[in-house]
């Protein structure tokens, strides 16, 4: 799509911002830039800056954005060699190659496998060569490699109204929701654009009235514990899923009562399964005034028997070989949950049970008493990667366990691990692995 520019005498006209024009066969659209902003597209700031922010305003057009905004973080997603490929190589490459760094504090995803045990873990090299070649670019651009899709959980703390750019659906809809943070789903080159110019189009959900909830959700069933919030996103997102919203639904739930941070992570985690990206709960979430808004187009009541019922399309018809626990990442509370639930327990004959979680909080873990009671157990604490992106050996493990639904809908996709995969609570899990 081509720049048309201004003429100097329109340009007269404007002191700290200038626009550039972008004809599109439709319409004709504006997009307000900067002198800072013009300056990193015509390459004064390097080749890396030019071709990022080319991009981001390609998107800004797109959208009808009439700005670019500044963002306060940057987490980038595409990081697993099983998921992006070689492509994701040639495209870092390109980057690396014309100077790009992240202009802005930037962490990375989870990676397909656990860099510091990766061997042990089934993964060939080739594959590992490739995902570490993957990891040492996102380095050279000073990326923080902490490959984790939890990072609020050891690094970007975020306020009410801060505008940041955020991959990884679960890791959006969490900010969104829970900090009442402003990121729209970006995917994983226009938030590596973001990054490195520290800029993001200002549309969909870092306006307020893009946030405002279009649908309503009562709760009558007893949601307890990380699967039940986990089988409610489920139900609620394919309830909603119809609808074509421009940004998608955004739910408004009454009827939750004291839900932990990681109840709310595993809610989020299933509904972005169905394009979600923002929910609000009565009493709870930090928008209590765009609830007042609310422009409601549909609405369900959520019983016990839907929880029930949703459970069992779920459960195990076949023996599994693996319990997969952390989709999202577990935090320290989630890991105490399993250390209490395993200890002193001994696995079954041919059976594997394994944790993900982030490097930091591993560490933690560690100090807590927790790593060495897991150990014990023989519980696989795995970093660096998550349920979902890791590299299984196929001819190992058959059928896999989880308490998680997007780990149950992403695990099976055959551009993912294709690989039979069932849910059942936490307690469940353990107990169907342990003797």
């Amino acid at each position: 799509m081509e720049h048309v520019r201004l003429s100097e005498l329109s340009r007269s006209f404007l002191t700290n911002e200038s626009i550039i024009l972008w004809w599109s066969v439709a319409n004709l659209i504006l997009v307000y830039l900067t002198k800072d902003e013009e300056a990193m597209l015509e390459g004064e700031y390097g080749e890396g800056k030019q071709i990022a922010m080319s991009l981001l305003v390609d998107v800004g057009e797109f959208f009808e954005a009439e700005k670019l905004i500044d963002i306060a973080s940057a987490h980038i997603s595409g990081v697993s060699y099983l998921t992006g490929g070689d492509g994701l190589i040639d495209q870092l490459d390109l980057f690396v190659s014309k100077g790009a760094k992240v202009a802005v504090p930037s962490t990375l995803n989870p990676c397909g496998m656990d860099r510091d045990h990766y061997q042990d873990l089934y993964i060939d090299l080739d594959f590992a060569t490739k995902q570490f070649r993957i990891l040492d670019n996102f380095e050279r651009m000073d990326v923080a490699t902490t490959c984790s899709c939890t990072p609020y959980d050891f690094s970007h703390l975020l306020t009410k109204g801060q505008h940041v750019a955020w991959a990884e659906s679960s890791a959006v809809t969490f900010a969104n929701s829970f900090f009442g943070a402003r990121t729209n789903k970006e995917d994983s080159l226009t938030v590596l654009s973001a990054a490195i110019t520290g800029k993001t189009p200002y549309y969909g959900f870092h306006l307020e009235e893009e946030r405002i909830p279009n649908v309503a959700v009562d709760v009558k069933a007893i949601i307890d514990e990380y699967s039940d919030y986990s089988i409610l996103g489920e139900i609620v997102g394919k309830a909603f899923s119809k609808h074509a919203f421009p940004f998608g639904a955004i739910p408004v739930f009454k009827g939750l009562s004291n839900p932990r941070p990681q109840d709310l992570k595993a809610l989020g985690a299933a509904l972005a399964s169905f394009g979600t990206q923002l929910f609000h709960v009565e009493g709870i979430t930090p928008e209590q005034e765009l609830i007042a808004k609310a422009s409601i187009q549909d609405q369900i009541s959520v019983t016990e028997e839907d929880i029930i019922s949703t459970y069992e399309k779920f459960r195990p018809t076949a023996e599994p070989d693996i319990a997969v626990i952390g989709c999202p990442n577990a935090n320290l509370e989630e890991i105490a949950a399993v250390t209490k639930l395993v200890k002193g327990r001994t696995l079954k004959k041919n059976k594997a049970f394994w944790l993900f979680s982030s490097s930091a909080q591993k560490a933690i873990a560690d100090k807590s008493g927790y790593l060495k009671v897991l150990n014990e157990a023989g519980v696989r604490f795995v970093t660096d990667t998550c349920p979902e992106v890791f590299k299984y050996d196929k001819d190992k493990f058959k059928i896999i366990l989880t308490n998680s639904i997007k780990a149950a809908h992403y695990i099976p996709a055959p551009s993912l691990n294709n690989i039979p995969t069932y849910l059942l609570p936490l307690r469940e899990c353990v107990e169907e692995m342990y003797q």
